[in-house]
């Protein structure tokens, strides 16, 4: 039993074994929501304005983010006597909904979509949004994008409806994203910037219902059908006639250390010759491909979707022999201790 003990604490030791990706998990308390990824970094108010009225403003902070509702100031002259009254109303009407990592919210005409995913991502939709109290380097990209920069935060920011800034302010119109990527990743902003990114999935825990998924522009979506330690299966859709897009797939950070294998509706999936290969997901015609980065948040795929309509993407990982792996390592060991017997003997 003692000579069998060891043998099996070094087979736990190097079993492979699959972690979920370290995320933030939201918490709403007093007016604020707290997470492990939402501030880091970023700081400013994004006000949200809908039928020229000052509806809402998103206050970032260092330690959090504070949703301040404009739109109840109309109730001032009810309530002042009891200023406790009004976060009362705030709390009781607004129609917050928070999930894990992601936090939504939709009043007035102004709708909120954020995840706390290593990749930060927000979503605003408005009349007209304004960005401002920034202390960012700010690069205007084109009339629809630009850049900001800082000592610890970078994120690009896009809007459909045309963006701009006066060297003070940001005012996009429609509608804002916001991403901003860990430090490997930033080449990835310019697949934002370009629209080949699709979407991107992490997995929260190896279990169909934990999973945090962001469509970027509206016209991916990712239904996780399998989710397991021996591997995942994803059905992909999206819109046919927006060209190829690449799905980022979040896998943790002890996850396949053996390896693993690719297919795309049952056929394998090669790997692209670089990262600047799968940055074009049109340019090996029908075929997809995939690339793996390896970050500090773990282990990440980009997966090219070159045509849509419903896809099935399955990723097995693969697992080591353990008791091979044993064996070798034992006959390795004998190995030295009669080398160094012959030797002493000698």
């Amino acid at each position: 039993m003692k000579g069998i003990l060891p043998i099996l604490m070094l087979a736990i030791l190097i079993l492979p074994y699959s972690m979920a990706i370290d995320l933030g998990d939201l918490e709403w308390k007093d007016g604020k929501l707290f997470g492990k990824y939402v501030p880091s970094g970023m700081e400013g108010v994004i006000s949200c304005y809908s039928s020229g009225k000052h509806i809402m403003d998103i206050v970032y902070r260092n330690d959090s983010i504070e949703l301040d509702i404009k739109y109840f100031d109309n109730l001032e002259k009810i309530i002042e006597r009891n200023p406790f009254l009004k976060d009362e109303f705030e709390n009781s009407i607004i129609p917050l909904n928070i999930r894990g990592s992601s936090f939504h919210i939709e009043y007035a005409g102004c709708v909120v979509e954020l995840h706390d995913v290593p990749t930060r991502f927000l979503r605003v939709e408005a009349d007209k949004i304004v960005v401002s109290g920034i202390n960012y380097n700010v690069s205007v990209e084109d009339s629809n994008s630009l850049t900001l920069s800082g000592e610890n935060f970078s994120a690009i920011l896009i809007s459909d409806g045309g963006i701009e800034y006066d060297g003070s302010i940001i005012t996009a119109h429609s509608d804002l994203m916001l991403a901003s990527f860990m430090q490997e990743e930033e080449k990835l902003e310019e697949s934002i910037r370009n629209r080949t990114m699709g979407g991107e999935i992490t997995i929260m825990d190896y279990s169909v219902n934990d999973t945090d998924y962001i469509s970027y522009f509206g016209n991916v979506s990712v239904v996780p059908a399998e989710i397991s330690k021996e591997g995942i299966v994803l059905r992909v859709t999206g819109d046919h006639t927006s060209g190829g897009k690449i799905l980022k797939i979040n896998l943790g950070k002890k996850v396949c250390k053996a390896g693993f294998r690719i297919k795309f509706d049952g056929i394998p999936v090669v790997k692209a010759d670089s990262f600047d290969d799968i940055m074009n997901p049109d340019d090996d015609g029908i075929m997809p491909e995939y690339y793996n980065i390896s970050t500090d948040e773990g282990e990440i795929l980009l997966i090219t979707i070159p045509h849509f309509s419903e896809h099935q993407i399955s990723i097995e990982f693969i697992t080591e022999n353990v008791w091979a792996t044993v064996a070798a390592i034992a006959m390795g060991i004998i190995f030295i201790l009669l080398a160094a017997a012959y030797m002493f003997r000698k």
